[in-house]
């Protein structure tokens, strides 16, 4: 609410830093457990003295080399700038907690760059020890940064003892960081051999093909024998009502109302079921009919499968950006009382100028949809409001906005508490909101007086958020 707006039609801002996000994860990842697994299998090569183990090595880290430092860092970047402009307040929240984290982590990120471009380059020009040495040096390197994000990462679920505190220490050190720690590094080795089995896949001679392409499905199974472990016990210190937006989208899925937590849960259970399975029956015990298709496909499905693991943990923070603290929509959960009271648009920095030249109602209606609704919302496209308005008019719609001011679910009628931020504005502003959004529909309520179906029946139809 303090900053400028951006708007992207159709597909929402969300969206845009999902699919960035996604692609850098899959990548980021790699960094890490790409590093462990070059300086692993460089110690391999010196202990045998097999050229072999080397020569695969060369190519591999070329491979990993482009994607790390190319691909990642434009993806880095990329997620800045997306996040930078569509939730500006949460950003800064973020880099206002942790500035002396993200230096640290900087300086890490830097050293790891200068390294993989060293170990790179100084391929036959140094000796083995020296080289082998620096593969360590940047398996070491990655994983600070990882140690370090991490506690970010998990801290906008699991602020803890920070919301009291504000110390950034209590704040990287959440109840979920040492399991999401244990869990990310045992994807990034998963990760790893999916990379690795694409090189792999690519070696002319059969039989150190075939041992190669063993070797690297190895790097999955981990994740799938001491994964569940530690997921369990990343659940054991998420918030309860995290947990129980988790039990309530298996439990209606049976009766066809498939959350869209419930659909992230499924998919990535599905995607990793098979991967588990392909990399068995398929690389590991039959190594000689693996092939560079397959190893694609694999890659495929592992981005697949990370997109949909991320996705999840991000539904699992809803309605907040940072758990308990500040709404995805960038207000925070103690300034809600203060706009209801004095008004967002007499709150907001950013807001209440524009509201300023604002000429009628629907316009403030407008200007308060955009800053409360569009982190989430769009008109039409993803979440659209278009479809869940569905047949409802301005009074409707004015009952419907007084419910999503309550905040409290255990106290109110509210059935989106705990899913949508509450509504944070005065009477005046909430009937310039209605206003606003009876527009949006009118067209669907025009048609549908000129048909035997009843409103009311399709207004109630559509009023689901899940």
């Amino acid at each position: 609410m303090n900053y400028p707006l951006w708007i992207v039609p159709y597909l929402g801002g969300t969206w845009v830093i999902g699919i960035i996000a996604i692609i850098h994860v899959f990548i980021s990842h790699f960094a890490v457990g790409g590093g462990i697994f070059l300086a692993l299998s460089e110690e391999l090569a010196y202990r045998r003295k097999d050229e072999r183990i080397y020569d695969f090595l060369k190519q591999h880290s070329r491979f990993f080399v482009l994607i790390t430092t190319v691909a990642g860092a434009v993806t880095g970047v990329g997620i800045w700038f997306a996040v930078s402009l569509v939730t500006p307040d949460g950003i800064a929240s973020l880099i206002q907690s942790f500035t002396l984290a993200w230096a640290e982590e900087y300086l890490f990120f830097a050293a790891e760059l200068a390294t993989a471009f060293a170990y790179y380059y100084t391929w036959d020009r140094i000796s083995p020890e020296k080289h082998l040495l620096l593969a360590r040096f940047y398996m070491w390197f990655s994983i600070f940064t990882l140690v370090i994000i991490n506690g970010i990462l998990t801290f906008m679920l699991t602020p803890g003892k920070w919301l009291t505190t504000h110390n950034w220490l209590d704040g990287v050190f959440n109840p979920t960081y040492w399991p999401s720690l244990a869990i990310r590094l045992l994807i990034m080795l998963a990760i790893a051999g999916m990379y690795a089995l694409v090189t792999s896949s690519r070696i002319k001679e059969p039989k150190f093909r075939a041992s190669m392409v063993r070797y690297c499905a190895t790097w999955l199974l981990p994740v799938f024998l001491v994964g569940p472990l530690a997921t369990i016990w990343f659940l054991s210190q998420i918030p309860q009502s995290a947990i129980s937006s988790i039990y309530t989208g298996i439990q209606t899925s049976g009766l066809g109302n498939f959350s869209i937590l419930a659909r992230a849960l499924y998919l990535s259970l599905i995607l990793s079921g098979t991967i588990l399975l392909f990399a068995f029956f398929g690389p590991y015990l039959n190594p000689k009919a693996f092939t560079f298709r397959i190893a694609t496909l694999f890659m495929i499905c592992g981005l697949a499968a990370t997109g949909t693991t991320e996705w999840m943990r991000e539904m699992l923070r809803k309605p907040y950006v940072i758990y308990n603290y500040i709404y995805s929509n960038g207000i925070h959960k103690s300034d809600v009382k203060e706009l209801v009271d004095a008004g967002f648009l007499n709150k907001g920095k950013w807001a209440s100028a524009l509201a300023q030249s604002a000429s009628s109602d629907t316009e403030r209606g407008e200007i308060v949809f955009r800053y409360q609704c569009m982190a989430c919302h769009t008109i039409k496209g993803y979440r659209s409001m278009k479809k869940l308005l569905g047949l409802l008019d301005e009074e409707a719609i004015t009952r419907l906005l007084q419910m999503l001011k309550d905040e409290d679910p255990t106290q109110t009628a509210n059935a989106y508490a705990g899913i949508m931020p509450p509504l944070a504005a005065n009477d005046a502003e909430l009937k310039c909101l209605a206003k606003y959004l009876a527009t949006v529909n009118v067209k669907a309520r025009e048609k549908a007086s000129n048909t035997s179906v009843r409103p009311e029946e399709l207004a109630n139809k559509s009023l689901s958020l899940k």
